[in-house]
C-alpha cells in the first residue's frame, strides 16, 4: 500500500512540474531580410538592403552580396520587395498604468465628437442606458480642443445624472469634474480640506462644491473607489495587453512610463510579465491559472517611478535588464497651461476662456509644486542612489528654477553621466540651454500642444509673443541638446509619425504656423524617437538604430518617410513590428 501511495505521489509531482514548467511564446527564427530600404539612423545616416537577424540580434547588415557572404545557406531569406525598414520607435514618455486604466472609459474628447452638442447628447445616452447607482466615468473633456464646449459642473452633472455617480477626466489629465453621487461616496464634503494649495476641490462663493477637482492629489479618493468599484483585475488584464498592441501597432518598439500611477507592487507583475526578456516560474503559473494574459512579444518597458511613491522605488539602482526595467524617479514642478498650474515669468492672458472657462484665477503665473530647498534635496537624493530623474516642467519660470537648482549643485554631483530628463518644456528658455547642456540634461517635447492646442494658447492662454517661443526643438538640437518629442499617452495617442509631422511642419489644427525656424528635418525628426530617445535612457548602444550587434528593434512601412510629401507623413502606416527580433501580432 505504501508502494502505491509513493508511486501515485511521485506521478502527481511529475504532472504538476510538468505543467507548471516555464513556457514561453514561439520565437523567429534566424532570418534575412532583403532587397529593402533600410534607413539605419546610425550616426553616417547609411541605408542598406540586407539585414540578418538572429537571436534577437542583427548579426549583419549591409548590401546584400555582402551579407549573403557571410550568412549560412540554410537561413531563411525573406524578400521585402524594396519595403522601407526603419529603427523601432521609442516613446520616451507615456503613461502606460493609466492608459490602461481608462481604457474603457467613455470618450468625450475631441477625436469623438465634433462640438458641444455632441458631447453632451453622447453623454446622455450613457446615462439613460446605465443602471441605477452603476459608476458611469468618462474622460476626454477640454474646452480647448471643442469650441465652445459647456464645461461641467456638479449641477449640471446632478440634472443629468442625479441617480449615478459621475466621474469626468479631462483630457490633459490635470483636472476632473464629479457629481453629487460620486462626492457622496467619495466621502467628499465642502468642509473636507484641500490635500494642498495646488489640489484641491473647487469651491463656490457660497462655499459649495463646484464639482471641479484639480491636479491628482485631491482626486485620489475618486482613483481608489473606482479601482475598488469598477475596474475588476479581469479588466485592467485585457486592457493591458490592447494597450501594448496598440503601442505596437504604431510601431513603438519601446515604451517610457514617466511616474507609474500604482499604489503597491502587484501591478508590477502584470508589466513585468507582459514586457520581460522570458518568463518566470511563478508569472508562468499566474497565466496557466488566467491571472495572468498569455504572452507575446510586447514592447520593452522602462519605468520613472513617482516619488510620493517612495514604498516602490528600490534603495538603489542595482539591476540591468534590456527589456524591463526601472530606471528613475518622475518629479512634478508645476503642471498644466491648461487648468493655470503651468509656472510663469509673466501671468497668463486675462479673459472669458482662461478665467471662467479654465478657471484661472487673474493675474496668475501659476506656482511651483515643490519649493525650491526641497528640490535641492531631492535631486541629491535620487542621483546619489544612482536614479535619473525626469522633471515635469512646462512653464519658463518652472524651467527656469529646476535647471538654475541643478546649476548650483554641480560643484557637488557630478552630472557627467547623468541625463537628467526635463518632460514636455513647453516654453524652454533658449537663455536656460547652455545650462541644459553642460549640465547634461536632456529634454523631450510635448510637440501636440503646438498641433492640438497652438490657436488657443496664441489668441487666449499665452499670447502671439510667448506662443511663438514655445517648444524651441530646432534651437535645443543645434546647439547640442540631445532631443526627443513624445505624445504623453494617454493625453495623446502615441503616434510616431503624427508627433513627426507637427515637429517638421509646425502648424496648427487650422494650418497656422508656429515657431517658424523651429522647424526641423525629416532625419532630424525620426532620430528625436529613434536614436536620440534611446540616449535618454541610456540605451543608444543597444536600441535606436539598426546597426551590427544591437537588438533587432524595427518596424517594416508602406511607405518611405524620405520620399512622401510632408503632409502625407502622419498617414504612413506600421505593417509590422519587430521587437528582439521577434514578429509581432497586432
Amino acid at each position: 500500500m505504501k508502494k502505491i501511495k509513493f508511486f501515485i505521489f511521485i506521478i502527481l509531482t511529475l504532472s504538476i512540474t510538468y505543467y507548471l514548467i516555464p513556457t514561453d511564446f514561439e520565437k523567429t527564427p534566424p532570418i534575412v531580410y532583403y532587397n529593402a530600404n533600410i534607413i539605419t539612423l546610425d550616426s553616417a545616416n547609411n541605408t542598406f538592403n540586407t539585414m540578418y537577424v538572429a537571436n534577437g540580434k542583427i548579426i549583419e547588415i549591409g548590401n546584400k552580396d555582402d551579407v549573403f557572404s557571410r550568412v549560412p545557406k540554410h537561413v531563411e531569406k525573406i524578400n521585402l520587395d524594396g519595403k522601407t525598414i526603419l529603427p523601432g520607435f521609442i516613446d520616451p514618455h507615456t503613461h502606460f498604468a493609466l492608459s490602461m486604466f481608462l481604457y474603457d472609459f467613455y470618450d468625450l474628447s475631441g477625436f469623438k465628437h465634433k462640438n458641444n452638442n455632441e458631447v453632451w447628447s453622447y453623454f446622455k445616452k450613457v446615462v439613460h442606458k446605465t443602471p441605477k447607482n452603476e459608476w458611469i466615468i468618462c474622460k476626454g473633456i477640454d474646452p480647448a480642443l471643442i469650441e465652445n464646449l459647456k464645461v461641467p459642473n456638479i449641477k449640471i452633472l446632478d440634472s443629468i445624472a442625479p441617480n449615478n455617480p459621475v466621474v469626468m477626466f479631462s483630457q490633459s489629465l490635470h483636472s476632473y469634474w464629479a457629481n453629487s453621487k460620486a462626492f457622496e461616496k467619495a466621502g467628499i464634503t465642502k468642509d473636507t480640506p484641500n490635500p494642498s494649495e495646488h489640489s484641491y476641490y473647487q469651491k463656490d462663493s457660497l462655499n459649495n462644491l463646484t464639482g471641479l477637482i484639480a491636479e491628482q492629489e485631491a482626486f485620489k479618493p475618486f482613483i481608489e473607489l473606482i479601482k475598488k468599484e469598477v475596474l475588476t483585475s479581469t479588466a485592467l488584464t485585457n486592457a493591458s495587453t490592447k494597450v501594448m498592441k496598440e503601442y505596437l501597432k504604431n510601431g513603438n518598439t519601446t515604451i517610457v512610463s514617466t511616474g507609474l500611477t500604482i499604489n503597491d507592487k502587484k501591478p508590477l507583475l502584470l508589466l513585468q510579465h507582459l514586457s520581460d526578456k522570458s518568463t518566470t516560474f511563478l508569472s508562468s503559473l499566474l497565466e496557466k491559472l488566467n491571472f495572468l494574459p498569455e504572452r507575446t512579444q510586447m514592447p520593452r518597458h522602462f519605468i520613472y517611478m513617482r516619488n510620493d511613491m517612495p514604498h516602490l522605488i528600490p534603495e538603489t539602482k542595482t539591476v540591468n535588464n534590456d527589456f524591463y526595467n526601472t530606471i528613475g524617479v518622475k518629479l512634478w514642478y508645476d503642471g498644466s497651461p491648461y487648468i493655470g498650474s503651468m509656472y510663469l515669468e509673466e501671468p497668463y492672458l486675462e479673459n472669458t476662456f482662461t478665467n471662467n472657462t479654465l478657471h484661472i484665477p487673474e493675474r496668475t503665473k501659476g506656482k511651483a509644486l515643490i519649493e525650491k530647498q526641497k528640490l535641492k534635496e531631492l535631486i541629491k537624493e535620487h542621483h546619489n542612489k544612482g536614479w535619473q530623474l525626469a522633471i515635469h516642467t512646462q512653464g519658463d519660470q518652472a524651467i527656469k528654477d529646476v535647471v538654475d537648482t541643478f546649476y548650483e549643485l554641480k560643484n557637488d554631483l557630478d552630472f557627467s553621466s547623468s541625463r537628467h530628463r526635463l518632460e514636455h518644456c513647453l516654453l524652454l528658455p533658449d537663455t536656460t540651454l547652455n545650462k541644459v547642456k553642460e549640465l547634461n540634461i536632456t529634454p523631450s517635447f510635448h510637440i501636440n500642444h503646438l498641433y492640438y492646442y497652438g490657436d488657443v494658447l496664441d489668441t487666449k492662454i499665452l499670447g502671439s509673443e510667448r506662443t511663438q517661443k514655445i517648444l524651441p526643438v530646432n534651437t535645443a538640437i543645434k546647439k547640442g541638446v540631445i532631443s526627443s518629442l513624445h505624445a504623453d499617452q494617454p493625453m495623446f495617442e502615441s503616434n510616431p509619425f503624427k508627433l513627426i509631422a507637427t515637429a517638421i511642419k509646425r502648424e496648427t489644427k487650422t494650418g497656422k504656423v508656429i515657431g517658424i525656424k523651429e522647424k526641423i528635418d525629416i532625419i532630424t525628426a525620426l532620430k528625436a524617437l529613434t536614436i536620440n530617445a534611446a540616449y535618454q535612457i541610456n540605451m543608444e548602444d543597444k536600441i535606436g538604430s539598426l546597426e551590427k550587434g544591437k537588438y533587432a528593434d524595427f518596424i517594416i512601412l508602406d511607405k518611405n518617410p524620405l520620399q512622401v510629401s510632408t503632409d502625407k507623413l502622419d498617414k504612413i502606416k506600421c505593417t509590422a513590428t519587430y521587437v528582439n527580433g521577434n514578429k509581432v501580432v497586432f
